[in-house]
């Protein structure tokens, strides 16, 4: 009898973890590159943002202002010391990023700006 409960258990806990599905969004400019990575179950979405830029000298960017969807996401740093910006991006009872569509992306830097879109690979 227990080992019907323990086979029971294993088929839930495994259709469970069916409903979890992994996105990988990748796009660049020519001085900004960009990937959103994220973990979705049904109306929940765990991701993350990651941005790089690509000449960097080890200078601090000045007036460094990453908007995302036009206005969705914002992140304003006034000087920003590193290559690498990580943005968290998390939801629970959300419509989760659809990942046939393509997210735009707008930074600007240093009286520059950049924008590309971020689309799936496949």
């Amino acid at each position: 009898m227990k080992k019907h409960y323990v086979l029971v258990l294993l088929m839930i806990l495994t259709l469970v973890g069916c409903n979890t599905k992994s996105i990988s969004l990748t796009g660049e400019s020519d001085s900004w590159s960009g990937e959103y990575t994220a973990n979705i179950n049904r109306d929940k979405e765990n991701g993350k943002f990651i941005f790089g830029y690509k000449n960097a000298t080890g200078k601090e960017l000045k007036n460094l202002e990453i908007t995302i969807n036009d206005g969705k996401r914002v992140l304003k740093e006034e000087n920003y010391k590193g290559a690498i910006i990580e943005m968290p991006s998390s939801c629970s009872g959300c419509a989760v990023t659809n990942e046939t569509l393509p997210i735009k992306v707008k930074i600007k830097w240093d009286e520059k700006e950049d924008t590309f879109d971020l689309k799936s690979d496949k």
